[in-house]
């Protein structure tokens, strides 16, 4: 089989070829023809593709190009509305969100006017998976007209962010999704409230328990994952505090040249993700636990009486304590100087679905916002179990969390492994500019029936084209959505 882009060129050189026939060019054209064939053949146009995706002619190779020609749908573009467009695409490679939303309307009782999002989004996202032989575009209006009663303020035909686009539509989701959520009749939603550590206020009863996964299936999607915030003493190697937030997108920064808006050469997601869920000490803060036993030693050195320091020794050392009061311990100062403390980050639930968001807005030296610029390289397969495990307390209370936040994964072991589905890239200044998007559609082997083979696609808004993998590898990408293997 011919490779897409060497068809491609054949096709460009027939062209060239009549004109060359057709009218009589100087030497400075040939050469400038010949630079250009040059950067076709090395790779410098990985999109050129696009341009003559709907425009080959018939000729002896077309017999083996017959896997190039099958394409997904593009998107309308109905007025700067690239940023969905990549999004919705984004979305329609991810199997278990389609999943998720087949699932919320077949679990439903309630009539089709009370899911306007959910319906028209399956709907389009189905459309969107449906691979054909001929060029197809489809509209993301009914998309856009169901956000408008959610997002008042987030002008969908005016440039916008598109990680800020996909929280706005999960935020949509769940908002219409919650209203039309019931309990059955025979169970009381208080036994399935959580506090503020996430544990449960009291054990459900049995029907509590299946309200409990049904409320976890439609108010916890496939993107929703779990970070842990631990607070703890290198010093005397006590926990302080640990906490959980919810997170939708990772937000990763890149390394950078000191002073400078470039991306460091080299630089890897996995060296984003160490900067990100990295330990880091914190100032403000200091270990009681420390101060405790830093006053027993300063006490014993001050002779004060044995009741007064036992007194300290027994102490659970909490910042409520009144020993600091002691008249003994006034020239002792309450400060962090007797301990190491540290933060750090570490993902206590997996999502079904990872969407990375890598930050290439920042603000220069004069408070301008600027794009960082460069290449962040990314694997086609993730193992980010190897950022889960925490060496400072977070296993404390890890089968608690999984326990209660995943019931349905207690009885089985999750891996961190993740195969990337979608990336998306912008062209342009921070503010502006134009989004495009790769994604991967899984079609079965011609080699094997059984298995499936991933075909990648570059969009931009209605135009579709056959991109490998290493056309993939090679975007600045913008955000990357992983599915989880």
């Amino acid at each position: 089989m011919v490779p897409r882009r060497v068809s491609d060129t054949k096709a460009i050189v027939r062209i060239l070829t009549q004109t060359f026939r057709a009218s009589q060019l100087s030497v400075a054209s040939l050469l400038g023809v010949a630079g250009f064939l040059y950067a076709l053949k090395s790779g410098r146009f990985r999109n050129l593709n696009l341009l003559f995706s709907g425009t080959r002619q018939d000729d002896e190779d077309d017999d083996d190009d017959d896997d190039d020609a099958m394409l997904v749908p593009g998107l309308q573009n109905l007025g700067n509305n690239c940023f969905l467009n990549v999004i919705l695409q984004a979305l329609a490679s991810c199997k278990d969100f389609r999943s998720y939303l087949q699932w919320v309307i077949d679990d439903a009782s309630e009539t089709d006017e009370q899911f306007p999002l959910t319906l028209a989004l399956s709907d389009l996202l189905q459309e969107l998976c449906t691979v054909g032989r001929s060029h197809s575009v489809s509209s993301p209006r009914q998309v856009m007209l169901a956000l408008t009663h959610y997002v008042r303020n987030f002008n969908l035909t005016c440039q916008q962010d598109a990680a800020e686009a996909l929280l706005h539509l999960i935020s949509s989701l769940q908002e219409e999704i919650v209203v039309c959520y019931r309990p059955t009749k025979t169970s009381n939603l208080s036994d399935i409230m959580f506090s503020r550590n996430l544990r449960m206020v009291a054990a459900p009863s049995e029907d509590g328990l299946n309200d409990l996964k049904r409320w976890h299936k439609h108010l916890r999607g496939p993107f929703d994952g779990i970070l842990g915030s631990t607070l703890m003493c290198r010093t005397c190697s006590s926990q302080i505090s640990l906490e959980f937030q919810f997170f939708h997108t990772l937000p990763l920064s890149p390394l950078l040249y000191s002073g400078s808006s470039n991306i460091v050469l080299g630089c890897t997601l996995e060296n984003c993700l160490k900067k990100f869920l990295g330990a880091e000490k914190v100032e403000n803060y200091f270990c009681h636990r420390c101060w405790h036993v830093a006053a027993v030693k300063y006490s014993s050195a001050m002779r004060a009486a044995e009741t007064d320091i036992e007194k300290i020794k027994n102490c659970g050392g909490d910042d409520k304590c009144d020993c600091k009061a002691s008249h003994h311990l006034h020239r002792m100062p309450w400060s962090n100087s007797y301990s190491f403390i540290l933060k750090q980050l570490t993902i206590a639930r997996f999502p079904k679905l990872l969407c990375v968001q890598v930050q290439r807005a920042s603000l220069n030296m004069f408070g301008e916002s600027v794009k960082l610029s460069g290449h962040v390289a990314f694997p086609l397969v993730l193992d980010l179990s190897l950022f889960s495990q925490s060496s400072i307390g977070l296993n404390i209370e890890k089968n608690e969390v999984s326990q209660y936040l995943n019931p349905e994964a207690s009885s089985r072991n999750h891996g961190g492994m993740y195969r990337l589905v979608t990336v998306v890239e912008h062209f342009g200044m921070t503010g502006s500019g134009h989004y495009t998007v790769y994604r991967s559609v899984r079609l079965a082997s011609q080699e094997d029936e059984d298995c499936e083979e991933s075909r990648w696609f570059s969009i931009s808004d209605s135009e579709v084209g056959r991109v490998s993998e290493s056309d993939v590898l090679g975007a600045e990408a913008s955000l990357l959505f992983y599915e989880k293997l």
